[in-house]
């Protein structure tokens, strides 16, 4: 239950992140719209993911892991352009890619970090 709501935080502040530093991504729209678009990046993020992972597993490994980056790219052009397409103004193409690669950092940095002081 801890690792989920990691994984929301982890949404909500990279949708934060992402409309706040990348030019051509623009949030327009109520605080709980954008709470609850985090709240579907974190579970898709968590729930989604490792499904999709284990059964593109041979595409994974033929590719070097880059398929883990066509499926963040998807699942934020679920949430930004498709589920929440009247809050999220997405400007093409190179946006939604640098959202991507920004969020796939703030993840992996952060899941690092807590396994790291976990351990400790």
């Amino acid at each position: 239950m801890r690792k989920l709501l990691l994984y929301i935080l982890l949404g909500i502040l990279s949708l934060y992140l992402i409309a706040k530093f990348i030019p051509g991504i623009v949030f327009v729209g109520p605080v709980k719209i954008f709470l609850l678009a985090g709240t579907l990046l974190g579970i898709l993020n968590y729930l989604v993911k490792p499904i999709l992972l284990f059964f593109l597993f041979p595409f994974n490994l033929l590719t070097f892991g880059l398929i883990g980056l066509v499926i963040n790219i998807g699942f934020m052009f679920l949430v930004l352009c498709y589920f929440f397409a009247s809050n999220f103004q997405v400007s093409g193409l190179w946006p939604l890619i640098l959202a991507t690669i920004l969020t796939s950092f703030i993840y992996t940095l952060f899941l690092y970090l807590t396994k790291t002081l976990k351990h400790e």
